[in-house]
């Protein structure tokens, strides 16, 4: 059976339609998997005429939303805009929730924008956790050569320290490792813990937060039977000038540059955004709205074509696991 994915439209201003329209007229992905877009159709059509595509909207459904609402204006962030690409998660979040959908792979939003259209989130992490009723979750970039957790996705850098509780830090790093295991198919995860301060705190003459908060999260996870082994914590700058990360499976960061920047340099735009401790599979591609080159026939589509065949790769071990009992 072909996995049920919907792929929600993102910011209309932006690439987000352009790259659906542009992966889904790939046969090879389009028939591969079941594949229902969540857009005003009105939005498809505007985008088909204004990158004179031909041929590819037969491969895949459609439900239509928001059309009165439905307006482009390329590059621009607008109120309307905002509310669309936050309606398009709530829709695609209530389907899962109903088993209707295996998974959901969005396309880019911009923050301000779903500010504005009412949403007042973060970011798609935060939103997905919140409208499913997810409890503990964490946002994990994707690549073949590395894999990176987190503990906190789009604070102020100064808000970072107090939001770093024994508490919070042991969630997340579960949540990792549960995903590690059950959707990356990983037996035993070896997970490469990153400190928060320079030198990793220097044994607390330049921050303490290694030795109070993250090493005793650390001590605490590995006497308990997850089946994973943590090191660490570990100075984020030769751990990725070293290559150290390669000797294991996934890398948990602290804040989002300490893991997104190197995450970039590496994946540049292949990686993928997955939001790990939901009740489906929700995958994005690693990159922004990139208004500057909406409509202009330029975006690539690669990210996303990633993100599809990711979402079904795990949601395809999320079922073998649990229908082996190791779920």
């Amino acid at each position: 059976m072909r996995t049920r994915i919907l792929i929600t439209v993102g910011d209309i201003n932006g690439i987000g339609p352009e790259i659906i329209l542009k992966a889904l007229r790939n046969p090879v992905i389009s028939g591969k998997y079941d594949i229902t877009v969540i857009t005003p159709l009105r939005v498809q059509e505007y985008y088909y005429r204004k990158l004179h595509l031909k041929g590819g909207m037969e491969n895949y459904k459609i439900i239509s939303i928001c059309e009165g609402k439905a307006n482009v204006n390329l590059g621009e962030i607008t109120e309307e805009s905002g509310y669309i690409s936050g309606f398009a998660v709530k829709t695609a979040v209530e389907l899962c929730l109903k088993n209707r959908y295996d998974a959901i792979v969005t396309a880019p939003i911009s923050k301000k924008a779903l500010h504005l259209g009412g949403f007042l989130y973060e970011g798609h992490t935060e939103m997905l956790s919140d409208l499913s009723g997810s409890k503990h979750t964490a946002m994990i970039m994707l690549h073949k050569k590395m894999n990176i957790g987190f503990a906190s996705t789009h604070p102020p850098l100064k808000n970072v320290p107090k939001i770093l509780t024994k508490n919070l830090l042991k969630n997340k790093i579960k949540v990792c490792i549960n995903a590690a295991k059950n959707d990356l198919g990983i037996k035993k995860p070896r997970i490469g813990v990153l400190s928060l301060n320079p030198h990793a705190g220097e044994n607390g003459q330049i921050g303490d937060e290694e030795i109070k908060t993250i090493i005793p999260v650390i001590d605490e996870l590995n006497k308990e039977s997850n089946g994973a082994q943590l090191s660490g914590p570990y100075p984020s700058d030769s751990y990725f000038a070293v290559g150290k990360y390669k000797d294991f499976d996934m890398t948990f960061a602290m804040y989002h540059d300490q893991g997104f920047i190197p995450f970039k340099m590496v994946a540049g735009f292949h990686g993928v955004n997955y939001t790990s401790g939901l009740s489906f599979i929700r995958t994005s591609p690693d990159h922004g709205t990139a208004f500057d080159i909406a409509g202009k026939n330029i975006a690539d589509e690669s990210g996303m074509i990633e993100a599809i065949r990711t979402a079904d790769k795990l949601y395809k071990t999320r079922v073998k696991n649990i229908k082996s009992g190791k779920n």
